[in-house]
């Protein structure tokens, strides 16, 4: 076979990947159907196939002598089966069936699959001078076969974790970045002066040119002024909210919201109904309890970025914000815990307490600001 017959399937090949990656960015939500197959099943397959089809490429490509007929058995192998499954399993998991995190999550591989496969297909030579330079593009060939190696794998991985496994993996990762944005604002000192951002950090007291720091002549030059004690003027009558107060009672709430993952996981997440790329079509979860596991995952990662940003307010010392934030947020985490007060099947459980008086703890908890 001469290298001139690998365009056709290259041709082929170039098509599928471009009308893959343009269906990759439409949304459509089908809704689930007893009658397709298991779309975990079909990616898993797929994606492994795929990992073995690109190996043998990749070797095809390093190795001599360079064999069109070898490199158009694997083209036509990705063209014929592997990418019309990754599509249909692209197709099969929607939103109402699969949740929408695993759907972001397989959509969000399959994206980086199909460039990582369009940059390591340019490498295919198209003519005799292309085959010379294969040498010279093997660190290349290398790291887009790597690429490709390592979405496949996760994709793998993905399909057998299923829709509880992903969704565990995600509600711990949110965890951890609330557990952090926590033990960052415990360490942080109300009283640490913040680096100005006009003037030298490193300065002791005084200014360059030898006058008091604006703050010492607030609460010593001013204070002098009518004030016959000579003492320091007070917080709040210079308006200045007392960000110990402010950082204690943003703390209680914070942790009251970082109790919400361990106890959801547990009770909620690890219990809903199994469903991985071994489990039978009919086992899929029912549309209601895909739903609520929907705004579930919402909740959980909104709690995180929510808390992101109330430490950015108090960093800030914006104390009005701060409350109006952890309004928000308490609103939302009554809302969201609420909603999951009943187990899978609809009954009460020792969740269905436990979240009752949490709720009463959360509406309980207020920000210090003085008023």
């Amino acid at each position: 076979m001469s290298i001139g017959q690998l365009e056709a399937p290259l041709k082929t090949l170039n098509g599928l990947l471009k009308h893959f990656q343009t269906s990759l960015s439409t949304t459509s939500d089908t809704g689930p159907s007893t009658q397709a197959p298991n779309a975990l099943s079909v990616l898993h397959d797929s994606s492994s196939l795929l990992r073995a089809q690109i190996t043998k490429l990749s070797l095809l490509l390093l190795n001599q002598p360079f064999t069109p007929s070898a490199i158009a058995s694997v083209i036509t192998s990705i063209n014929g089966e592997i990418l019309p499954g990754l599509m249909a399993a692209d197709e099969l998991c929607q939103p109402r069936s699969h949740s929408h995190i695993l759907q972001k999550e397989v959509r969000t591989q399959l994206g980086d699959l199909v460039e990582g496969l369009i940059g390591l297909v340019c490498h295919i030579p198209k003519d005799e001078k292309g085959t010379r330079s294969l040498h010279a593009r093997r660190e290349e060939i290398l790291q887009g076969t790597g690429h490709v190696w390592q979405t496949c794998d996760r994709l793998i991985k993905v399909a057998g974790m299923g829709i509880v496994g992903l969704a565990v993996e995600k509600a711990e990762a949110y965890h951890a970045l609330v557990k952090d944005a926590v033990e960052e604002l415990e360490e942080w000192d109300p009283d640490q002066e913040d680096i100005d951002p006009f003037g030298d950090s490193s300065d002791s007291g005084s200014n360059s040119d030898g006058k008091e720091p604006i703050l010492a002549v607030v609460n010593g030059g001013m204070a002098n002024k009518g004030n016959p004690e000579n003492e320091p003027l007070a917080l709040d009558s210079l308006q200045i909210t007392d960000m110990h107060a402010v950082k204690g009672s943003t703390l209680k709430t914070l942790k009251l919201i970082r109790m919400i993952y361990p106890a959801v996981l547990k009770r909620r997440i690890s219990k809903f109904p199994p469903f991985t790329r071994t489990s039978s079509i009919s086992s899929l979860p029912l549309t209601a309890q895909i739903e609520i596991l929907n705004q579930l995952m919402q909740d959980l990662r909104q709690f995180s970025e929510e808390t992101d940003e109330i430490a950015a307010a108090i960093y800030g010392r914006d104390s009005a914000d701060v409350e109006r934030k952890i309004k928000v947020l308490k609103l939302l985490a009554a809302r969201s815990i609420g909603g999951v007060k009943s187990d899978w099947a609809n009954k009460e459980d020792e969740f269905s307490v436990w979240s009752m008086k949490w709720i009463d703890r959360i509406n309980e908890s207020t920000v210090g600001l003085k008023t």
